[in-house]
């Protein structure tokens, strides 16, 4: 019996070794967010306070085969508070540089939207669900899971500083809906987007544009996904400026939507303090499926700002405020108007 839990002992430690030497390799990486919001919306003459606690939790795992080419794939325990599992697909990246996701590769029009700046913190006041103008340069960029996104290399096609995606996906199994009301899912859709960067005395200007197309399963809709976006940033020194626009056509689960979006905003850094501010402006005509728009408008605008301030290697604290407007088909939302403010910090791993 000693011999046979010695060799058992044994054939597990030489299954786990064989284990350990055979994984590969992986990291994580995350941050929590601990403050405090207040709001004050303009239904109210009184503040209301609550604690913001969101947290974040990624693990990536990645491998080369002897070829050179990686593989990466990675999943995220919790995401802002949502305690849940997502893994993501997986990323195949060529010893030329250029790279294929499989599987939740998501739109290549989104991966080339530029990064405006704008107020940092988790500061705002929730919006009301009726109103249904975009929120960000990649509204309407939707993709089904089942897909591709291939990326080139840099200094694409000869072109310094240039670079592509293109990506697609697939759900033609979806069963066809037809109605007003109906719920609606995306099947297929098909995307390209386009990033050139480059200088200019002493700045370095990055432009960036995309398309996407979508299309859905219920037949009664007279729209399907149709959106591009283009925007600009440009860094001199420790100035960031930057501004982008988004527009076209897309679809919720009951509603066709068309609507555009514009975002400005700078940012400056000096030393361990970053000074950030923007804007955003969007509209959108929303009906239900099948019905044509009237003439009656969603709109928001915001305008914020915020100081960053690096208290320690991986500790940032924020202090940020934002302005909102609100209207739902033309008429002043006022539970969803009003200013916040946000004192909070930031630790990351």
């Amino acid at each position: 019996m000693k011999k046979e839990l010695l060799l058992a002992t044994a054939l597990a430690s030489t299954v786990g070794m064989a284990g350990i030497a055979e994984a590969a390799s992986a990291s994580f990486s995350g941050h929590t967010r601990a403050g405090v919001e207040g709001e004050n919306p303009d239904s109210s003459d009184s503040d209301t306070t609550a604690a913001k606690q969101l947290n974040n939790f990624n693990v990536s795992i990645s491998e080369t085969t002897d070829a050179g080419m990686k593989i990466a794939t990675g999943f995220t325990l919790t995401d802002e508070g949502g305690a849940e599992s997502n893994p993501s697909g997986l990323t195949l990246t060529f010893t030329d540089g250029s790279s294929l996701q499989l599987i939740e590769a998501g739109s290549a029009s989104a991966a080339h939207a530029v990064s405006v700046p704008g107020a940092s913190g988790e500061q705002g006041i929730a919006n009301t669900s009726t109103n249904n103008s975009p929120t960000a340069l990649t509204t309407g960029t939707g993709s089904d899971y089942v897909g591709f996104d291939y990326a080139t290399a840099a200094d694409a096609f000869g072109i310094e500083g240039f670079s592509a995606n293109v990506s697609a996906s697939f759900n033609s199994d979806v069963g066809t809906t037809s109605g007003a009301t109906a719920t609606t899912t995306l099947e297929n859709s098909y995307a390209v987007g386009v990033t050139y960067k480059t200088t200019a005395g002493d700045s370095t200007v990055t432009m960036g544009a995309g398309y996407n197309a979508a299309d859905h399963n219920n037949v009664t809709a007279t729209k399907d996904n149709a959106v591009w976006h283009m925007g600009a940033t440009v860094v001199t020194g420790d100035l960031t400026v930057g501004a982008g626009f988004m527009d076209g056509d897309y679809l919720t689960h009951d509603e066709q939507i068309s609507g555009s979006y514009t975002s400005v905003g700078a940012k400056y850094v000096s030393g361990d303090i970053t000074f950030n501010i923007g804007m955003t402006s969007a509209d959108a005509k929303d009906e239900n499926i099948g019905v044509a728009a009237t003439g009656a408008e969603d709109s928001t605008d915001t305008v914020g700002a915020s100081i960053d301030y690096v208290i320690a290697s991986g500790v940032t604290g924020t202090v940020g405020y934002k302005n909102s407007d609100s209207k739902s088909e033309a008429v002043d939302i006022t539970t969803a108007s009003g200013s916040a403010w946000y004192v909070g910090a930031t630790v990351s791993f």
